[in-house]
């Protein structure tokens, strides 16, 4: 697994190496790598970014040690650039240098333990070339073990199919389980000029939450459970207790191979109580 994790000098720069950490378990033999990226800030004139040389990235260096202490065992890659924007600097890298996902924090304001979306994270949910994680504020205030419960939104569209054969790779590494997570969406009455009525979503749910269980890998151990309601608050209180990691799928439509944030996607993103990976469009 190779990944490109975003730090600055913020609180959440810890966050994102721990949450990098935990996704790299279970490779073994330094198979895992991390290209570690921080961008500093150069004035309010827009300019071309540039990789910062030896002794314009030295104030960069505490960042940097700090990050291969946290990941010890990784190989870690460090480099500083100045000029440009965080997010469009860490777009470019993934689209030419390849990675499985990029990682970052929260900024550190809003209620603990939740996803709180800033600037930088909002522009990469919004056409990363990869799949893109966010951890929750606070979450490097603990250690945590290798992923044991992985949750994934799964309402049959392509995009939770996908979402959840990322999440079937990630359980396969530490032998985690798999909580498949189908949120029914109640008939809404339209409005009244209208004689009809939206349908529920999905439209035959028992039949989805069954085809996706039977798709995921027999040697893997998995669950579901079927919820009511509004999909993004069922899903992030389903994830208040023993979900170590939430997989969502990107919006359905929009440039192919990006991370395009729907509705739901982006209010996980906000307030969910772990981790959560939005996956790429295949």
């Amino acid at each position: 697994m190779r990944l490109l994790v975003a730090v600055d000098k913020r609180e959440g720069a810890k966050d994102a190496l721990e949450l990098a950490r935990v996704l790299a378990a279970g490779e073994g033999g330094g198979a895992a790598s991390a290209l570690v990226v921080t961008v500093h800030f150069t004035g309010p004139l827009p300019m071309e970014y540039a990789l910062l040389p030896g002794e314009e990235a030295g104030e960069a260096e505490p960042l940097f040690e700090q990050a291969r202490e946290r990941l010890a065992g990784m190989d870690v890659e460090t480099r500083a650039y100045g000029g440009g924007s965080p997010a469009g600097i860490i777009t470019t890298l993934a689209e030419r240098e390849g990675f499985d996902a990029i990682v970052v924090g929260s900024p550190h304001r809003g209620a603990f333990g939740r996803v709180m979306i800033g600037s930088v994270a909002t522009s990469l949910l919004n056409g990363a070339p990869t799949d893109v994680a966010v951890a929750p504020k606070g979450y490097a205030r603990v250690q945590h073990e290798a992923p044991r419960d992985i949750a994934v939104g799964f309402d049959g569209t392509p995009e939770s199919k996908v979402a959840l054969r990322h999440a079937e790779a990630l359980a396969k590494r530490t032998n985690a389980r798999i909580k498949l997570l189908t949120v029914v969406k109640p008939p809404a009455p339209a409005p009244v000029m209208v004689p009809a009525y939206t349908p529920q979503f999905p439209p035959e749910p028992d039949k989805v939450i069954n085809e996706g269980l039977n798709s995921i890998d027999p040697l893997l151990a998995a669950e579901r459970t079927r919820l009511d309601g509004d999909p993004a608050t069922e899903l992030a209180r389903a994830c208040e207790e023993g979900v170590d990691l939430l997989v969502v799928g990107s919006r359905g439509y929009g440039p192919m191979t990006r991370v395009l944030l729907g509705s739901v996607s982006r209010q996980l993103a906000k307030k969910a109580p772990c981790p959560v990976l939005v996956a790429s469009r295949p």
